[in-house]
């Protein structure tokens, strides 16, 4: 029996397999190689409709940066992904002409969080500041020469204190985020900014576990913070540690998981199924 999730694949997506993929890249190359190729060509095809649209009521027009969305669960691994895609359309199309932006810097304070009572909803849709996202993708769009927005570190689980960073008129912005194909109150939808979505999808298990290994991974860089927002966990046995975090992945990750994340992949352009160790495997594009 086909599940609901496997009806929405097969009615609405091609499914791309790795016997597939392998016949449009080099020999030798890799998954990653061909995600990079349906970005290339979505980027292409972006142009050719910018000039067939535009180019033929006046010369002048300069196109607004080709947004790429890469949205996911938390630890699927959107950011290692995205900052990989940057190096990579970086060496292509030039250092200047493609840049990278993380929604978690348009995510409320810690403090904020603390004072509206939000703190045990961090990442859902009510805890960012849809308006500034709003309002920066449009500015992005609009081409302004530079455009601010609010840096995150996980490191610290917090935005980093009076740090703003610029994108400045890239051709290509890669952003990458959880809530970048959900829709929140009134607000405009964000995909009206996107040009493409990819969305990164793994079994929940796989989930958890990345997650876990980045749990870790932090309490080892905080071993010697005591200011961190993680070194409460540093000090406990690490049975009870563990016990905690798989109860923040379960009320908190899981639960964001099934009601807003999930919900929102049948918006992606691109699905991209991840297996063990982050590989991606099968590639699934919309067929409208």
């Amino acid at each position: 029996m086909v599940s609901k999730e496997g009806e929405l694949l097969e009615e609405d997506y091609i499914k791309i397999t790795p016997e597939m993929w392998r016949h449009c890249v080099s020999p030798g190359a890799n998954s990653l190689d061909f995600l990079i190729l349906l970005i290339e060509k979505s980027y292409t095809n972006y142009l050719n409709k910018q000039k067939n649209n535009l180019q033929f009521v006046t010369k002048s027009i300069v196109n607004p940066p080709f947004v790429v969305a890469v949205t996911g669960s938390v630890a699927s691994g959107k950011s290692t992904l995205s900052k990989k895609l940057k190096l990579a359309l970086q060496e292509k199309y030039g250092n200047d002409n493609v840049d990278l932006v993380s929604m978690d810097g348009f995510i409320m304070s810690n403090a904020e969080l603390d004072d509206k009572g939000l703190m045990s909803q961090k990442g859902f849709p009510s805890s960012f500041k849809w308006d500034a996202i709003v309002n920066f993708l449009t500015e992005i769009k609009r081409r302004r020469p530079k455009v601010p927005y609010r840096l995150y570190s996980q490191t610290i689980s917090d935005l980093v204190p009076d740090k703003i960073a610029y994108v400045k008129q890239p051709d290509i912005l890669l952003v990458e985020g959880i809530n970048l194909l959900q829709t929140y109150g009134k607000q405009k939808v964000l995909t009206d900014f996107i040009d493409l979505s990819i969305y990164l999808d793994a079994d929940e298990s796989l989930l958890e576990s990345w997650f876990m290994d980045r749990f870790h991974q932090l309490l080892v860089v905080n071993a010697n913070s005591p200011d961190n927002f993680f070194y409460r966990w540093v000090k406990m046995p690490t049975t009870e540690a563990d016990r905690l975090a798989h109860q923040v992945w379960r009320d908190v990750n899981l639960k964001n998981l099934h009601e807003y994340i999930l919900p929102s992949k049948e918006r992606a352009d691109l699905i991209v199924k991840k297996c063990r160790d982050h590989i991606m495997t099968d590639f699934y594009i919309k067929k409208y």
